[in-house]
């Protein structure tokens, strides 16, 4: 008897351990989610990109009773791999939101063409005519539109007036927070001046700036005149002394004024707080950082400006999320998909993510409740929206992800200590002799 009692609590444990392991699979096929009107939506982000998608797909759901949505929700970092996979096992998602970074690679293959959907309905003309140029650009195939875009961001330097202020203490002098109008010697001179070292041994307890990532740097790289590709997007430009320029002044900045710490120098801190705590003055960064700062001793008090010019205008890299329909799905589930897509593109919707503040919505006409909610016309919300005019995309194709690789790498080659450092010149030539460069773009013009 015993033995039977005790079989059975191995049983009732060992289905209990099932259930959980296996509760997403268990409810997609038998829970209520998984009806005849069911739609899977996978998307990635933090718990507050959770909390927005969660808000609109209630919303949704009070206005579209009978579709009801499955949310599937994945870290970034392994969000393609997921997706791979599913994509191969034929098992993926209805709808899915997707980076335009990407994008070229899965489109054709894997996503509706949109544009009839868009034709037939009697709002949507009007929706994605109001949508910024470069979110509408960021989702083609040629003359396909297989991706709507929901939001997006560009980046700009962020300025923690504290710093500024201990600057100007240690210093005696006023070190004033830049304008937007302002250039690289500016900014490498506000740099040098905002770099302390206040007990003298050699070691600042202060930086002037965190050293950007290679495509939070690209602005940098076009005020020097420099491009990646040309407007063809199929043949390597960066080279000659424009590149080497912006190569230059990222090693710069690292070794020869030492005005951003290595990753020893704010070790035990990330970026957020290395930025916040003072560590570091300013910072390249996009929307996605206001609500952070916004919850701290920082809200309402720091500063936002664009990039400064060099040889040519300082201008902002801009980067979209859209949704796409899976196009392995039944034309019955993609029009039931289409109604939640194109609800992410309504006021409501909209409305929402300009209330998060981590994105600035697809469609322009939301942009002044953007800056609205964001604090007003001096605000850094303000400060997003006004860049977006003079916003560039970054120069995507298909070789996007190898070629992002590859320039991350040789980027930072110039900022290596002892041997394995190398001079611009040389990382800029070898960057463009990579096989990936000459193989997807026949070399350097």
């Amino acid at each position: 008897m015993n033995g039977w009692i005790s079989k059975s609590i191995w049983t009732l444990l060992a289905l209990g351990l099932t259930a959980w392991l296996f509760a997403d699979t268990l409810r997609h096929h038998f829970g209520a989610a998984a009806g005849a009107n069911a739609i899977r939506f996978a998307y990635w982000g933090g718990y507050q990109d959770h909390r927005i998608w969660s808000e609109i797909v209630a919303e949704f759901n009070r206005r579209e009773p009978g579709i009801s949505i499955r949310q599937e929700w994945l870290p970034l970092s392994g969000y393609l791999t997921k997706l791979d996979q599913q994509f191969v096992a034929g098992d993926a998602p209805d709808v899915v939101m997707f980076q335009d970074e990407p994008f070229p690679r899965y489109a054709r293959q894997h996503f509706v063409d949109l544009a009839p959907f868009i034709a037939a309905d009697a709002d949507m003309p009007q929706r994605t005519a109001d949508c910024w140029p470069t979110a509408i650009a960021s989702f083609r195939d040629g003359e396909s539109l297989r991706g709507l875009p929901v939001h997006g961001g560009n980046v700009l330097v962020y300025c923690n007036p504290d710093a500024f202020a201990r600057a100007s203490r240690f210093h005696g002098r006023t070190i004033a927070m830049p304008d937007n109008d302002w250039s690289i010697e500016q900014f490498v001179n506000l740099c040098i001046d905002l770099t302390i070292d206040e007990n003298g041994d050699g070691e600042p307890e202060q930086f002037g700036l965190l050293q950007p990532h290679w495509v939070y740097y690209l602005p940098f790289i076009w005020a020097h005149g420099a491009t990646l590709l040309d407007e063809s997007r199929s043949h390597w430009t960066l080279t000659g002394p424009a590149a080497v320029e912006s190569f230059q002044l990222y090693a710069d900045l690292r070794h020869r004024f030492r005005v951003t710490p290595t990753p020893l120098e704010y070790a035990g801190q990330n970026s957020d707080t290395a930025f916040l705590s003072s560590r570091v003055a300013m910072c390249v960064n996009g929307p996605w950082y206001m609500p952070f700062l916004n919850d701290t001793h920082l809200q309402g008090r720091y500063r936002v400006v664009g990039i400064p010019s060099g040889r040519a205008p300082g201008t902002t890299r801009v980067t979209w999320d859209a949704l796409c329909i899976n196009s392995a799905c039944t034309k019955s589930t993609q029009d039931r998909a289409w109604r939640f897509v194109r609800f992410a593109m309504s006021d409501e919707a909209q409305l929402i993510f300009a209330r998060s503040q981590r994105a600035i919505p697809a469609r322009k006409s939301m942009g002044a409740k953007f800056v609205d909610l964001g604090g007003g016309e001096n605000s850094p919300a303000a400060a997003f929206i006004a860049a977006m005019g003079s916003a560039r995309l970054q120069p995507i194709t298909k070789h996007w992800l190898p070629m992002d690789s590859v320039v991350r790498r040789h980027l930072l080659s110039v900022i290596l200590d002892g041997d394995a450092r190398r001079t611009a010149e040389q990382a800029v030539s070898a960057l463009a002799n990579e096989p990936i460069i000459k193989q997807s773009f026949g070399g350097s013009r």
